[in-house]
């Protein structure tokens, strides 16, 4: 007696055209998480030339801005990269950010 094969891709795929809309709420969902990653990556990029600081610390940057400034951590990668483009940031977040980035530079 065979146990059952695992779904095979080609399984998974013929099941999402059965179900277009799961598909499409899938397609959405996963753009939106990478779009959010790449953010936060390049971001964490910009905080390294800023600061400047090793990749670990530039990504406890980023969480301790989003939770100080009760943000999400994707909301706040897009104001710092908006800052390194000459983009106007709210306020309390361009401070938030001399304070951290201060901590850095000696």
């Amino acid at each position: 007696m065979q146990s059952p094969a695992p779904r095979s891709r080609f399984t998974e795929l013929s099941t999402a055209t059965v179900h277009p809309g799961l598909a499409e709420a899938e397609h959405s969902r996963l753009s939106h998480v990478l779009a959010a990653r790449s953010t936060l990556r390049m971001a964490e990029g910009a905080l390294m030339v800023l600061g400047p600081m090793p990749l670990d610390d530039a990504a406890r940057c980023l969480v301790g801005l989003s939770r100080m400034l009760t943000m999400h951590a994707h909301v706040v990668a897009e104001h710092v990269l908006d800052l390194v483009q000459g983009k106007p940031v709210p306020a309390h977040v361009g401070d938030a950010l001399q304070a951290v980035l201060s901590q850095y530079r000696t």
